[in-house]
């Protein structure tokens, strides 16, 4: 019986076939494979080395952004995708297909990853990798024409996130940290303060009620309804949304609604006043009234703080008064004499003058902003806790 090894044909000594060597004959023709040995050289050759074959392929897309937001026909969004293998490296030699599911709100570069907005609505944006497959949304949203206001009709930017209750007397209400929403496509913000002051949002609306209800008029409100740490309107736009695009277009609709405000003012009554409605947990349970000067420029001698009228976010209401600006500061007639005399404690006011070393908020983005764009706003700024409102 003829023996076989991996192609090489044996003949026994002695065999007709040709002559012997040490008992063995090489068969005069090339070596064929054996089929059934082919399993093994494969093993067997790549063990050798050589060429390394291709490495693991992709297993997870990751697209970013997760979700972004346009608000124009033709504005573009730039997507990414990180592709991994099975072991979590990154595939740098991945081959991406980009797809709209709806064209008819986005269409998208299949090679580049580009979208551009068509039309409002929602999509998903899908990236693939052989039959791996990532997922984004993007949002087309284009803001509906408002106006003209109507005083006392309530009106809503994207998700109702921010509220604007139009009014017609010449008084403008805000309440930027009282919000609870804590939608899941904004990102906490990782800088600044995301605490929020607790019943600011009710004390604003009690407030625009009471001057409802004595004047028979309608004050201008206007609300966040976002939670601080997915929004701080009361800052400049970085630190306030901190690149998240529906965190962003929340921000410009609140302070949007408040120029409106303060130009509605502006054009019926020449003036106004500006309530920013805040809390504070400072150990002294009191009213604070923040006119963008510090408790150090609290502090300077009357004659020395004269010079400070035009810092001040009740400028306006100096310029239009009479007295001086340190009777208009906290005076008996002042804001803080006013309240004073309604028996709640304030700084400044007539009793208490300048905070004298302790905790005082000065004012905000908000009142700087709006009294600087419009000379004709006045601008208090805080409020505490305790059974003074906040």
């Amino acid at each position: 019986m003829a023996a076989e090894s991996a192609g090489l044909a044996m003949n026994r000594p002695g065999s007709a076939s040709g002559e012997h060597r040490s008992g063995t004959r090489l068969v005069g023709h090339p070596p064929r494979p054996n089929p059934r040995w082919a399993p093994i050289l494969v093993l067997l050759c790549g063990a050798c080395g050589g060429e390394a074959g291709p490495g693991p392929g992709p297993a997870s897309i990751t697209v970013q952004p997760g979700a972004d937001l346009v608000t124009a026909i033709g504005a573009e969004a730039q997507f990414t995708a990180l592709v991994r293998d099975e072991t979590g490296a990154i595939v740098t030699s991945a081959f991406v297909v980009w797809r709209s599911v709806d064209r008819s709100v986005v269409t998208i570069d299949p090679n580049e990853g580009l979208a551009t907005a068509v039309g409002p609505g929602v999509t998903t944006i899908r990236a693939s990798s052989g039959s791996v497959v990532g997922t984004a949304l993007i949002e087309v949203y284009l803001e509906e024409p408002t106006g003209p206001f109507v005083a006392g009709e309530t009106y809503f930017g994207r998700a109702e996130y921010v509220e604007y209750q139009a009014g017609n007397l010449p008084i403008i209400i805000s309440a930027p940290h009282g919000g609870a929403v804590e939608p899941e496509e904004i990102a906490d913000r990782t800088v600044g303060t995301g605490s929020p002051d607790a019943n600011t949002e009710e004390v604003a609306r009690r407030m625009a009620a009471a001057i409802a209800t004595r004047t028979g008029g309608v004050p201008h409100l206007i609300i966040s309804h976002l939670h601080r740490a997915k929004l701080d309107p009361n800052r400049e736009i970085i630190e306030a949304a901190q690149g998240n695009p529906f965190a962003e277009l929340a921000w410009n609709e609140y302070h949007r609604f408040l120029e409106v405000a303060s130009i509605r003012v502006g054009q019926a009554w020449g003036s106004g006043l500006y309530a920013d409605i805040h809390g504070h947990a400072h150990e002294l349970q009191r009213l604070e009234l923040g006119y963008l000067l510090t408790a150090d420029q609290l502090a300077l001698a009357p004659a020395t703080l004269e010079g400070l009228a035009a810092s001040s976010s009740i400028r306006a209401a100096a310029n239009a008064s009479d007295s001086t600006f340190v009777a208009v500061l906290r005076g008996p007639t002042s804001l803080g004499g006013l309240l004073e005399d309604e028996g709640y404690a304030v700084v400044p006011g007539p009793a208490t003058p300048t905070p004298s070393g302790t905790p005082y908020f000065s004012g905000g983005y908000s009142t700087e902003t709006h009294a600087e764009r419009r000379q004709l706003i006045c601008c208090p700024h805080r409020a505490a806790h305790g059974r003074h409102p906040r």
